[in-house]
């Protein structure tokens, strides 16, 4: 049987002679536990590096499983650009909403999108860059030993800082920059330093040893590097800062608490009930009469994919 169109109305008695009604009825949204999932920031897509230029992600983008609220969220303080979301409502008609994001503060919209089809990213706000520290080799190897190397990184390199790296030298190492070379050698030799680092010989006379994140992160104030000659001869400067770490600016891109309603309602009163875990639930109707998705629900109750919620409605 072809569903009756309340929207056309059915006119139906009242007590008062000559005189009819509309008559309404009382619609019943179920919205399953497993589509009540918790609000995520990574939910429809993991964080994206920004560059100086806009970029427009449609690749890689997971749709909520009932139509949600967007949330954005930065990994660093500074990010304020504008970030366009593209998709579809409940109708499964074209809306676009802009949210602004706000550092790592999780930014929600208003609207509830059933799809999303586009990612517009905003240029980043700060330039990446990659932390570096440098000590030189001020004299070469006069008797064989070894040297003890010691890099401290205590955000870096975590547990691990300090590492200390042993280095055997020789007396034909008798030059600062074949001792820098060996040093080298074992620092990207040695599995916790490479795996945040790699080490470089610099300076005009290729004796200077540069320690180089290999990634975009935020900088790490104790790094340095140590020596320990021994009796061999060999004679280093001080540990001296060379760039500063700028992780990458990053947004990702999720939903928040807020449910999509496949209703126009001109007033929030028309839903009579609203429960969550089936337990009565004070969240908030908002309602809108000309964009369906405007209508969302926002329970005070937790969503985390274990509690189901159901809304009646009179139409």
């Amino acid at each position: 049987m072809y569903p009756y169109n309340f929207k056309k109305g059915q006119r139906i008695q009242t007590d008062a002679r000559g005189v009819a009604v509309d008559r309404s009825f009382l619609a019943h949204i179920h919205i399953p536990a497993a589509d009540a999932v918790a609000a995520s920031s990574t939910g429809i897509h993991d964080a994206m590096p920004l560059s100086s230029t806009e970029q427009t992600v449609i690749t890689g983008i997971t749709n909520p499983a009932w139509p949600r609220n967007i949330r954005i969220d930065g990994n660093v303080s500074g990010i304020n650009g504008v970030v366009k979301i593209t998709g579809t409502n409940f109708a499964g008609e074209a809306i676009t909403e802009d949210i602004t994001a706000s550092g790592t503060t999780a930014v929600d919209g208003n609207l509830a999108f059933k799809t999303i089809t586009q990612i517009k990213l905003p240029i980043q706000n700060h330039t990446p860059a990659k932390q570096s520290e440098t000590i030189q080799v001020t004299h070469g190897c006069s008797s064989p030993g070894n040297l003890s190397v010691v890099v401290t990184a205590t955000t870096l390199l975590g547990a691990e800082s300090p590492v200390t790296v042993t280095v055997p030298v020789t007396a034909d190492m008798d030059t600062a920059a074949e001792v820098a070379a060996e040093v080298v050698a074992a620092l990207n030799s040695d599995e916790d330093i490479n795996s945040v680092f790699i080490a470089t010989v610099t300076g005009a006379g290729a004796d200077t040893i540069t320690l180089t994140t290999k990634d975009y992160v935020a900088n790490d104030a104790t790094l340095s590097i140590s020596f320990t000659v021994g009796s061999t001869g060999v004679t280093v400067g001080t540990s001296t800062d060379g760039t500063t770490g700028v992780p990458a600016d990053t947004l990702s891109v999720g939903w928040g608490d807020k449910f999509g309603l496949p209703y126009l309602l001109y007033a929030d009163e028309l839903v009579i009930l609203k429960l969550f875990n089936k337990a009565v639930d004070s969240g908030t109707i908002t309602s809108d009469a000309v964009d369906i998705e405007k209508n969302i629900f926002d329970p005070n109750g937790s969503p985390d994919g274990a509690k189901d919620i159901d809304l009646y409605i009179i139409i």
